[in-house]
């Protein structure tokens, strides 16, 4: 997972892009002066690799950092080096996964939309090992519990002293598709609406009565933080984007907050999800007695 990047890393890269530029110094003459490879230092600026607290001193030194601007960047070249748990799964998740993580794990705020599927972070055990073995249908048994115990380490935010602003607008087709049964889904819907009920967690319906939308068959994610521009996430697949980029963030903060509109209050979501939790209650039991 050496080249996946983590926000440390990409304020990192920034920093010490932007002292080179404005020492007005190419790759080409850093690594004559500097003994640091090419490559290496291509990737450091991409935020693709972490780098050594000597060679950033040598960088800060040549760059001619003033020394507060210089601490700052050699404790975030620190930061940027340390183990993260994720890295303890590098058998078990994908680098493009991985680094998702790594962006949630910082994240202060999280604004995210569904279309099929409750959310990792507000999934159960039972919910979850359903999806990842429909998934991964050839996975021997201890990977689907590797993937399991991945998804119950990041849900860990929600329950940090100060844990992330987290805004979740679920399209009710969320709520109907039975996974792992009438049980294991009412059981689900009971953890959102004990999840709901958190301060920092707000839990939102996209009712099917609104028809036609914004956010029409596009799950997405938008991550914010206290030090970095917002980023957002897709899925799909065989893989993911991390965008970046104004028009990127721009329009899906756009069709976030016309989703938010649209969708149920949180507290009139709070009554759907009870409603769904006991439709699905009598379900599992008119199948257990046929």
């Amino acid at each position: 997972m050496a080249g996946i990047q983590t926000i440390q890393r990409r304020r990192l890269a920034t920093e010490l892009r932007a002292l080179r530029e404005a020492a007005d110094l190419t790759l080409d003459q850093v690594i004559q002066k500097v003994k640091i490879g090419k490559s290496t230092l291509s990737r450091v600026e991409n935020a693709q690799v972490s780098v050594t607290t000597r060679n950033v001193m040598k960088l800060l030194r040549l760059y001619g950092a003033p020394a507060e601007k210089a601490a700052e960047i050699l404790q975030l070249a620190g930061e940027a080096r340390q183990h993260s748990w994720w890295l303890d799964y590098s058998k078990t998740l994908p680098d493009w996964f991985a680094e998702y993580v790594a962006f949630e794990n910082e994240a202060t705020q999280h604004r995210i939309y569904d279309v099929q599927l409750v959310n990792g972070l507000l999934q159960t055990a039972d919910y979850a090992r359903t999806i990842i073995s429909a998934e991964f249908p050839d996975a021997p048994p201890e990977k689907i519990e590797d993937r399991i115990d991945v998804r119950a380490t990041r849900q860990r935010i929600m329950d940090r002293p100060d844990p992330p602003r987290m805004w979740f607008v679920l399209d009710e087709a969320v709520l109907h598709r039975p996974i792992g049964g009438p049980q294991v889904m009412a059981a689900q819907l009971e953890h959102l609406i004990t999840m709901a009920q958190r301060p920092a967690i707000t839990i939102q319906v996209l009712p099917f009565r609104q028809g036609a939308h914004m956010g029409m068959g596009v799950p997405f994610t938008l991550l914010d933080f206290s030090d970095h521009p917002t980023v957002v996430y897709q899925e799909n697949l065989s893989g993911a984007a991390v965008l970046d980029k104004d028009y990127h963030v721009e329009t899906h903060g756009l069709a976030f907050d016309h989703l938010r509109a649209t969708a149920l209050s949180p507290a009139d979501s709070l009554a759907f999800l009870r409603m769904r939790a006991e439709a699905m209650l009598e379900q599992g039991a008119r199948e257990s007695t046929e």
